[in-house]
């Protein structure tokens, strides 16, 4: 079982933080320490892979969703790489490296630590122990890989909305991407159909497939966001949700071969 992660001491440099900014400083600082320890080497680099959550143990001053806009600035910075190595598909668990090259262009002649710099020995084999040989997948993955997240149905249902969504706006969308299916499975959840769906798809195709500003929001990511789904499917013409109906309504059958009871209704 993973031990708590002691307090580690890393030497803060402000000159640093005054180029990078502050929050960012002490991550890469951190980042850095743990690059010296880890025996994870994938192309020709050390890698250290963690949760968001597990980051915020190591700065509880921060919660996830600060960690994550961090990630994302230095990400968009290149001041670090992220990756994915897990023997498993479905875990999303980020790796991540410091790009010294473009840290080094950043900060010019100043040099907020060396790529040689070793940390204590024993502190370096107690952390080799206790963090980088445990497998990367997270507590929260084990959980929900315990059950099936998705009905045989509902995979139907999603596959032929994408389908239908390629179809009318000409579009090549997988139905297989977690974002997709998660975005999807949770519309369905609260009630919607695949002809809600279909409605939706119309509707905005219609308003959206010959206008250059907007034909580029014909995306899963748009159409069935949480908040802006139910909007658009009362956007629908009338005439549009009518010919729906109309679809799904099956006339009766008339048998015409009992005589006195040519009449006679014939159920499907």
């Amino acid at each position: 079982m993973k031990r708590k992660i002691q307090d580690i001491k890393i030497p803060f440099s402000p000159q640093f933080a005054a180029i990078v900014g502050t929050n960012e400083a002490l991550f890469l600082q951190q980042l850095h320490y743990r690059l010296q320890i880890s025996k994870n080497i994938n192309d020709g680099h050390r890698w250290v892979y963690n949760t968001y959550e597990e980051w915020t143990h190591e700065f509880p001053c921060w919660k996830a969703h600060v960690m994550k806009r961090l990630v994302k600035k230095l990400e968009t910075d290149e001041l670090i790489i992220t990756s994915e190595y897990n023997k498993m598909p479905m875990d999303r668990t980020k790796w991540y490296r410091i790009n010294y090259e473009k840290l080094s262009q950043t900060c010019g002649e100043f040099v907020p630590f060396e790529r040689t710099e070793m940390v204590d020995r024993v502190e370096q084999k107690r952390l080799s122990e206790e963090n980088v040989l445990l497998p990367a997948i997270t507590k929260e993955l084990k959980h929900t890989t315990k059950k099936k997240r998705y009905s045989e149905k509902d995979l139907a249902t999603i596959s032929s909305v994408i389908e239908y969504l390629n179809q009318k706006a000409f579009k090549r969308f997988k139905d297989n991407t977690n974002t997709t299916r998660d975005l999807l499975h949770e519309r369905i959840e609260e009630g919607y159909t695949l002809d809600d769906f279909k409605l939706v798809i119309d509707t905005k195709v219609a308003q959206w497939l010959h206008h250059p500003q907007f034909r580029h929001y014909l995306q899963p990511s748009t159409l069935f966001k949480a908040e802006k789904f139910e909007n658009y499917l009362n956007e629908a013409p009338v005439d549009m949700v009518r010919s729906i109906v109309l679809k799904a309504y099956v006339s009766p059958t008339l048998d015409f071969e009992k005589g006195e009871n040519a009449y006679e209704l014939r159920t499907c």
